[in-house]
């Protein structure tokens, strides 16, 4: 059997295939993320990640033999890493990806100091919050004594493959996405983390989410129950986890998620660079991304419901507010990459109630994706079919309101996740990917989607409120 895990910042999931692809059994454990001061987002990886992934561990295997998992894969929290010492522990809270906002003045030191010609060059553009480098630097400035101590900085599935196996690895796809590949090089930024003051030896080694990175050791095997010798698979963030699952990872392939935040990710065929996105390697060898990600989403959303005490539900789309709302409570992210941004609702009426304005924060989710596929059409072509998946895929209404503001079909999939992406990975230990599409329960489960297709007549209307969306950023980003 094959175990997926993914890491996720609310929960780990995990989902069990059999050697025809099947899923034998399903799993999830929760998990916490804390804010101990203003900007500042972190998880408790030991007592989250460690011991969650032994919880779920020990759940999924519940009415089965640990002995019989032949091979395993963890996806990780996208741009979120953990500083541990020699035996892999933590010195520090996990930092998260770009929601946590403390390393602004050292992002706006180093695309300072290096500038965004040499760093698009090198890293596929600036520094942003999402970014390692600059918050490892915090670390170094902040905390100095963690970041002496610190044997490597490992991304939030490597903390618990490193302890299975003793290696540690960023996978090529999450380090582009955080700015920790050289295009030039295809390896770690070594010059760009020396000149920023940082030791590059507290950095692992790069891989290919499809390698092994290493195998399951004796005091490991003993403390899971794992099977002393078995293959972990190297993995990637959550997003390809989720873009795997559903077999979006060929060149042309759009998925967008939507969890506690929105990401996007198309692969293609060549490297582009684009201002606001993540340029970088995909899954597979040879192929390419541009992903982005939002700061809304679930979050977003579940904030605006707490304040309101209102909620809607139904799945038809009566058509625009007309109320428009820069969803920026975190700062703005793609494709602004901008910390300081805001909140912001605009168009109110004295005939607006508390089911409006949710109607409205939904469609402002709508109005974000809309604005990155218009920035993507600017280098590549972008298909009419999106890949949808992630928690908020259990809003039928949301899923209409972005398919007739983006005029595109959705094709949803509500019963997979990362972790099923992550457990196709692990097969890959002992089986050739192409063989493994070929498999019927593969087939079935990735043919197993919810199409939802716009209205036009009311994409025609969201059209001109979706570009008035993009030009309201634009004409009060110098106040925020």
């Amino acid at each position: 059997m094959y175990l997926g895990v993914d890491m996720g910042t609310s929960s780990i999931k995990a989902t069990l295939l059999d050697e025809r692809g099947a899923i034998v059994e399903r799993s999830r454990v929760e998990s916490t993320v804390i804010s101990p001061e203003e900007g500042f987002f972190e998880v408790e990886a030991e007592k989250n990640w460690w011991l969650g992934f032994r919880k779920v561990l020990g759940s999924i295997c519940r009415d089965i033999d640990v002995k019989r998992i032949e091979a395993l894969c963890i996806s990780s929290v996208c741009g979120t890493f953990v500083p541990v010492d020699n035996e892999l522990k933590p010195l520090y809270n996990a930092i998260l990806y770009g929601i946590d906002t403390r390393a602004t003045n050292q992002i706006e030191r180093l695309n300072r100091f290096f500038g965004n010609e040499y760093l698009k060059n090198h890293l596929g553009g600036e520094f942003t919050t999402h970014s390692v480098i600059p918050k490892i630097l915090w670390l170094k400035e902040n905390r100095p004594e963690t970041y002496e101590k610190t044997f490597r900085f490992v991304e939030s599935n490597n903390f618990v493959s490193g302890r299975l196996t003793g290696k540690t690895t960023w996978d090529f796809p999450t380090a582009a996405g955080t700015r920790l590949l050289d295009f030039e090089s295809r390896d770690l930024p070594k010059e760009i983390i020396r000149k920023a003051g940082l030791d590059e030896n507290k950095f692992p080694r790069l891989s290919w989410p499809l390698s092994i990175i290493g195998r399951v050791d004796a005091s490991s095997s003993e403390e899971t129950g794992l099977s002393n010798g078995i293959p972990v698979v190297t993995g990637a963030c959550d997003i390809n986890g989720e873009a795997m699952a559903c077999g979006g990872i060929n060149p042309g392939d759009l998925v967008v998620v939507f969890g506690s935040t929105t990401s996007m990710l198309l692969t293609t065929g060549e490297l582009h660079l684009l201002d606001g996105f993540t340029p970088g390697a995909s899954i597979l060898e040879g192929t390419y991304r541009l992903g982005a990600a939002t700061s809304s989403g679930g979050r977003f959303v579940g904030w605006i419901k707490e304040l309101l005490h209102s909620e809607i539900g139904g799945d038809r789309d009566e058509g625009p507010t007309g109320i428009i709302i820069l969803p920026y409570i975190d700062g703005a992210r793609a494709p602004y990459d901008n910390p300081s941004a805001r909140g912001v609702i605009f168009g109110l009426q004295k005939t607006d109630d508390r089911n409006k304005l949710f109607k409205a924060s939904l469609e402002s989710l709508g109005y974000e994706i809309d604005l990155l596929l218009r920035r993507l059409k600017t280098v590549s072509h972008v298909p009419n079919k999106i890949h949808v998946l992630g928690g908020m895929t259990a809003s039928r209404l949301l899923l209409q309101i972005v398919a007739n503001i983006t005029g595109r079909e959705l094709y949803v999939y509500r019963d997979i996740d990362a972790s099923y992406g992550d457990a196709i990975m692990a097969m890959t230990a002992y089986h050739a990917y192409s063989d493994i599409t070929e498999l019927d329960s593969i087939k079935e489960q990735r043919n197993n989607s919810t199409k939802i297709v716009p209205d036009q007549e009311l994409h025609s209307k969201y059209r001109v409120l979706s570009q008035k969306y993009e030009a309201l950023y634009s004409s009060i980003k110098d106040i925020f």
